[in-house]
């Protein structure tokens, strides 16, 4: 459920790279990479919250779902060395927010 959810959010952010990175099909090995990944990966959750209008099947707290998807993509990108470009991507989106 997790993958179907993201996929549909990537899709939504018309982003081929998330897209990818959720069906296991992208290696990310530079750091410029992994920092558009996180990145789009922060405006994903941003319109997932926000969006009262979907549903999936099965799901009734997108909020815990998008929680441990949050978390499995942090560790993805620790366990990958770019927790600097996640923390890049964390201070881009918190900025973004401020405005």
């Amino acid at each position: 459920m997790l993958r179907t959810v993201a996929i549909h959010y990537a899709n939504v952010l018309d982003s081929q790279l998330l897209t990818q990175f959720f069906a296991n099909e992208l290696q990310i090995t530079e750091p410029s990479q992994a920092f558009v990944v996180c990145t789009q990966f922060q405006q994903l959750i941003d319109i997932a919250m926000m969006d009262s209008q979907v549903s999936f099947e099965g799901v009734k707290d997108i909020e815990s779902l998008l929680f441990s998807l949050f978390n499995l993509v942090y560790h993805e990108m620790l366990n990958l060395g770019f927790e600097a470009q996640w923390q890049q991507a964390a201070d881009v989106a918190r900025t973004q927010q401020s405005k």
